[in-house]
C-alpha cells in the first residue's frame, strides 16, 4: 500500500529532527508546540469568512499558498442544502459523460486516421526514396491481386517465377527495364518464354501507370491525413482540459463515505447522525516562505554551484529521501521496499524528478537555505438545528514545520506527484494511459519486454566487495551501544546544512519561527473569531 502524505511528513521527521541520523544532511523539525487546534463555533458564515480571510492574510504575509486537497458531504436530511448539492453532481456527471464520449469518440477517430498517417507515410517513403522493390511489393499485394484470374499471383501455377521475375524488372542489375514495355526486350533480357513476356509487359504498364498517378496524389494525402491527425490530436487535449476542473469539481461532491480513509471517521462523528441535518467540508492547504538566516556555519557556503548556494538534489536527497528503499525476506527472497517519496509514489522516475525540479527550483530562493512550512487542515461542518438556526463549527489545525531547502523540495516534488496522478486519472477515464499509467505504447512495449525476459537464461552476477554491509554493521552496532550506555554521539556529522540543534537550530531559527510566524498566525484565528473581545 502506498504511503500517505501523513506517512511522508512522519518518514522526514525520521531523518533531520532533533537526534536523528541525518541532521546536518537534511533538516526537518516538526512542530515542537506549534500545532494548536482552534475550534470555533459561530454563527453562519462567520467560520467561511475566517478561512477566506485566513487564505489571503497568508498570501499578504508572504507564503506561497497551495490547495492539496479537499472533500465535501452533504446530510439528506438538510433537503435544500442537499437537493442543491445533488442536482449540481448530477449536471456534472452529465458533463463528464458527455465528456467522455465525446472525447472516446475523438481518441477511436485518430486512431483510425493515424493508422492511415502511418500506411500513407511508408508510401510517401518508398516514392521520394525511389525504393522499387518496395514500390513494387506493393502494387502486387494491394492493386494487381483484385485482377482476379490474370494477377501475377495467379499466374504462379504456370510460371513459378512471376513474382521474381517482375522484381527483378526494377532491379538495376538487369539494365535499364524499369520502365521498359517492349516484349521481346523483357524476354530476351530477363530469359523468359515470350508468353511469360507478355504479361510481364502488361503488367509493367498497368504498374507504371499506377505508379504515376498514385505518386501524384499520394503527397496531397498525406498533408490532409496529417491535418487531421493534429487536429484529432489536438481535440483530445482540449477534452482533456476541459474535463480536469469538471471532475475536481465532481471528485469535491464525493461523499464522505466514499473519501480516502473517511468511512470509519465519518460513521463515528459526534456530528454524525441520519436524523441531523448538516454539512461537512475538509481542506487541506500548504503554505511556505523563506526564513532569513543567520551567518552559515563553516564549510555550509563551501558546497557550491553556479545556481544555488548548496545544491537541493544532492546524492543525499535523491539516495536517502526521494528513492530511500529497504530490503526485507518474503520467504527465501529478499524484497525491495521503497520508503521515501518513491513509495507514496511508486511511478516516479529519477527522469521524472529530474525534469520537475527546473520548475520547483523556480519556486525557491536560491540563497535561502531553511524555510517556514505551515501544513494547515480546516474543518468546517454546518449545522441546522430543527428551531431553524445554523451555525458553524469550524476547526484549524496548524502545524508549522522547519525545513531545510531539500526537505520543501521533496514536498513540492509530492504535491506536483498528486496533480501528475489526478491528470492521470483523466487520461484513464479517456483511454490516453492505463491503470498504471502507461500510454499504450509503452504498455505494449512492457509486454513484450517480460515475453523476451520470460524466455532470456539468468545469469548469475559476481558479487563485488562491498562496505556498506560493513558500515551498516558497525553503524547498528554503535546504536547498540548509544543506547546501552547513554551515550549521545555519532562518529561523525556530516552534510552542508546546520546540524547543532541546540545553539544553531533551536534558539535562532525555531525561536524566531514561533514569535514572526506562529504566534501572528495563532493572534489572526483568535481575533477573527472574536476569542477574548
Amino acid at each position: 500500500m502506498a504511503m500517505s502524505t501523513d506517512d511522508l511528513f512522519k518518514f522526514l521527521e525520521g531523518l533531520g529532527a532533533f537526534e536523528k541520523p541525518y541532521v546536518g544532511n537534511i533538516i526537518t523539525i516538526p512542530p515542537l508546540g506549534q500545532d494548536e487546534e482552534f475550534n470555533f463555533t459561530l454563527p453562519k458564515g462567520k467560520g467561511t469568512n475566517l478561512w477566506m480571510g485566513l487564505v489571503s492574510w497568508l498570501g499578504n504575509k508572504g507564503y506561497d499558498v497551495v490547495k492539496v486537497e479537499e472533500t465535501m458531504d452533504i446530510s439528506p436530511v438538510d433537503q435544500g442544502y442537499y437537493a442543491l448539492t445533488q442536482r449540481n453532481k448530477d449536471e456534472l456527471e452529465g458533463k463528464i459523460k458527455q465528456g467522455l464520449a465525446s472525447a472516446s469518440q475523438a481518441v477511436a477517430d485518430y486512431e483510425l486516421i493515424a493508422h492511415d498517417w502511418r500506411k500513407y507515410e511508408g508510401f510517401l517513403k518508398m516514392i521520394k526514396t525511389n525504393d522499387e522493390h518496395s514500390l513494387r511489393a506493393t502494387f502486387i499485394d494491394e492493386v494487381d491481386i483484385s485482377t482476379g484470374n490474370n494477377a501475377i499471383k495467379t499466374a504462379i501455377a504456370r510460371w513459378p517465377t512471376m513474382i521474381v521475375d517482375f522484381m527483378r524488372l526494377g532491379n538495376d542489375k538487369c539494365g535499364e527495364l524499369k520502365e521498359v514495355t517492349d516484349v521481346n526486350k523483357i524476354s530476351r533480357d530477363l530469359g523468359i518464354s515470350k508468353a511469360e513476356a507478355v504479361l510481364l509487359s502488361t503488367k509493367q504498364r498497368l504498374y507504371l501507370d499506377w505508379k504515376d498517378r498514385f505518386g501524384a496524389e499520394v503527397e496531397n494525402r498525406c498533408q490532409r491525413i496529417l491535418a487531421l491527425k493534429n487536429s484529432r490530436e489536438m481535440t483530445i487535449t482540449e477534452y482533456r482540459d476541459w474535463l480536469r476542473p469538471i471532475v475536481a469539481k465532481h471528485k469535491m461532491y464525493k461523499e464522505s463515505l466514499l473519501a480516502r480513509g473517511a468511512a470509519s471517521e465519518t460513521a463515528f462523528s459526534a456530528f454524525n447522525s441520519p436524523g441531523q441535518s448538516l454539512s461537512s467540508n475538509n481542506i487541506e492547504i500548504w503554505g511556505w516562505q523563506p526564513m532569513l538566516g543567520i551567518v552559515g556555519r563553516t564549510g555550509t557556503m563551501e558546497t557550491t554551484d553556479k545556481e544555488f548556494a548548496i545544491e537541493p538534489y544532492d546524492e543525499f536527497t535523491k539516495n536517502k529521501v526521494i528513492f530511500a528503499k529497504k530490503t526485507k525476506k518474503v520467504g527465501k527472497e529478499e524484497m525491495v521496499e521503497y520508503i521515501g517519496l518513491k513509495g507514496a509514489h511508486e511511478w516516479i522516475t529519477e527522469e521524472w524528478v529530474k525534469n520537475k525540479i527546473v520548475g520547483i527550483k523556480e519556486k525557491m530562493k536560491k540563497d535561502e537555505l531553511y524555510y517556514v512550512f505551515l501544513r494547515m487542515k480546516y474543518e468546517r461542518v454546518v449545522i441546522r438545528t430543527p428551531d431553524g438556526t445554523e451555525m458553524e463549527d469550524v476547526t484549524f489545525k496548524p502545524t508549522m514545520w522547519f525545513f531545510s531547502q531539500n526537505a520543501l523540495m521533496v514536498l513540492l516534488l509530492h504535491y506536483e506527484a498528486l496533480k501528475k496522478e489526478f491528470d492521470d486519472y483523466i487520461d484513464q477515464l479517456i483511454g490516453l494511459t492505463n491503470m498504471d499509467g502507461n500510454e499504450p505504447e509503452k504498455e505494449l512495449a512492457d509486454i513484450i519486454k517480460k515475453w523476451k525476459s520470460e524466455d532470456k537464461k539468468k545469469e548469475e552476477k559476481k558479487k563485488a566487495f562491498d562496505i556498506e554491509p560493513i558500515k551498516k554493521d558497525l553503524s547498528k552496532n554503535w546504536a547498540i551501544i548509544n543506547k546501552t550506555f547513554g551515550f549521545n554521539f555519532t562518529f561523525g556529522r556530516n552534510g552542508p546544512y546546520e546540524h547543532n540543534f541546540s545553539d544553531r537550530i533551536a534558539t535562532p531559527y525555531l525561536a524566531t519561527e514561533a514569535v514572526d510566524f506562529y504566534i501572528p498566525l495563532t493572534q489572526f484565528l483568535t481575533g477573527g473569531a472574536g476569542v477574548g473581545k
